[in-house]
């Protein structure tokens, strides 16, 4: 009999759309320089085998409760927001906004309230996300 092949992953990753199904971190990631999407990409690998785990080295809270930013260190200092779930709080993230830290403050300007706003939409209309598309 056949096994199938284990990816090791623990955790789903989920992006979010928006009311037209285009997927904005996809666009955000795009944007990045090659090595910024090597370094996302090291990083989100991670917290799909590991999720929460990563506290407080990788994945940190914010001022907004139950929204999370990835660290991804560089010379712009990346910041996606995300959440656990919200579907699924034991089994998926869901990334909600890209995001960048400059002297401590988050571009765009209050990025961790405007990733709760699309939490919200999401827990109301499951399809405003879709499975994590991967930009090399």
């Amino acid at each position: 009999m056949i096994q199938p092949v284990s990816t090791g992953k623990k955790f789903a990753l989920f992006d979010y759309t928006d009311k037209s199904g285009n997927n904005d971190i996809k666009k955000w990631t795009q944007g990045l320089e090659p090595t910024q999407r090597g370094k996302l990409n090291a990083r989100l690998d991670m917290l799909s085998l590991h999720g929460s785990e990563l506290f407080p080295e990788i994945l940190a809270g914010t001022n907004t409760a139950g929204i999370l930013k990835l660290k991804v260190k560089g010379k712009v200092q990346l910041r996606p927001m995300l959440c656990q779930g919200p579907i699924n709080h034991e089994k998926e993230f869901t990334l909600l906004i890209g995001a960048t830290e400059r002297d401590f403050c988050l571009v765009p300007d209050k990025a961790d309230k405007k990733a709760n706003d699309r939490k919200e939409i999401i827990v109301g209309n499951h399809n405003r996300r879709r499975t994590h598309e991967r930009i090399n």
